[in-house]
């Protein structure tokens, strides 16, 4: 089976992640060759490189909606004769839609990575653009596809998938505490980008309030973005506050954390399937995260995670306490996160449904 796949970059991300493991799946099945073009000359997972089974394709726009890039991948398309065509990202989408149309080719549309599409924004028009002329639009939560009004016929869920041999290069705890001046006995920390779709606001108002009473608290901020310059200001005084910025290993200080938080911000987003809340579980870190969305069926509230309201501190605050002092709690939800990755969000079964649709398309 010959597969297309198309997305904007390999930038740190989400959705790049789910695509590169899904990749590394796919590297070990015989009957599968895959070509990945990228709309950008941006990689920040080299390891794409070392794939046996899939060939990368970098597009270089000359502007950022340059027309000479569809007839580049009709070029692609023609040479390649491909099976099918898996687009990850909205303009991906649009620039494959009438290519496997004129073609007769399936397009598998996966644009849905979160579960909040506002009405008349260019990713609605996107949407409605290119889902009459999908095969199957594929999101990784049912609440994106209730989000994005997803016909009932073609909608598919597939979520995503951990891999627990991204563990196997964790750094020593020791020596992570030690890089990042950890002297404290308890670490907390939060996985995200410092965009205005993340709730930092009150992670870290919360963090600040708590480390002026107790001192055995880290607070790690974990992550980049254009805000991230503005809370390092603020936040300049709080010792117990740790601005990490971009890492590349972040599985070594998901290791040393207590309890993982990812608090979403519901006026600008609302989560899909977080590769960050399933980083933490699979680890065994017991996670509070924003209800709603994708992550409702992620997190089973007070069984394998905790779930509170968007932007309540007092919510927040309660919960964080409770799952740090109640050792009880801690260890149910630790065991219950393991479990549930494990048996549900493994990557052998998001790789194994992707197969299987990839096939049913096909046929």
């Amino acid at each position: 089976m010959k597969v297309l796949m198309i997305t904007d970059n390999l930038m740190k991300g989400g959705k790049e992640r789910r695509l590169l493991e899904l990749l590394r799946y796919f590297d070990n099945i015989n009957s599968i060759q895959i070509k990945l073009v990228l709309l950008k000359d941006l990689v920040e997972y080299p390891s794409v490189f070392e794939l046996k089974r899939t060939e990368v394709i970098i597009l270089k726009r000359k502007i950022k909606k340059d027309p000479t890039v569809y007839f580049k991948l009709w070029s692609i398309v023609s040479s390649f004769r491909p099976d099918l065509v898996h687009s990850w990202g909205t303009m991906p989408s649009v620039y494959m839609f009438s290519i496997c149309a004129l073609k007769n080719i399936p397009l598998l549309n996966a644009m849905i990575t979160n579960a909040m599409c506002v009405k008349y924004s260019s990713t609605w028009y996107r949407a409605k653009l290119t889902f009459p002329f999908s095969k199957i639009v594929l999101a990784n939560s049912q609440a994106g596809l209730d989000a994005y009004s997803v016909p009932i016929k073609k909608g598919r869920v597939i979520y995503n998938g951990f891999n627990f041999d991204r563990f196997n290069n964790r750094k020593n705890e020791y020596n992570v505490k030690v890089k990042y001046g950890v002297e404290t006995p308890i670490c907390v920390g939060m996985v995200a980008s410092f965009t205005k779709r993340k709730d930092y606001e009150t992670y870290l108002n919360v963090a600040s309030e708590i480390c002026k009473k107790r001192n055995d608290i880290t607070f790690f901020a974990i992550g980049d973005g254009p805000m991230l310059a503005d809370y390092k200001v603020r936040y300049k005084d709080c010792e117990n506050i740790v601005f990490t910025g971009n890492v590349m290993d972040v599985e070594s200080i998901i290791n040393i954390l207590n309890v993982g938080v990812l608090l979403s911000n519901p006026s600008f987003h609302l989560e899909g399937i977080s590769n960050a809340l399933m980083e933490m579980m699979a680890c065994g870190v017991p996670v509070i995260a924003s209800k709603g969305g994708g992550t409702d069926e992620l997190i089973d509230h007070l069984k394998t995670g905790i779930l509170v309201s968007s932007c309540n501190s007092r919510e927040y605050t309660k919960w964080l306490l409770k799952v740090i002092e109640d050792e009880d709690i801690s260890e149910r939800l630790s065991k219950n996160a393991i479990n549930i990755i494990t048996k549900k969000f493994s990557i052998e079964s998001m790789g194994g449904n992707t197969l299987k649709l990839y096939n049913n398309i096909k046929d």
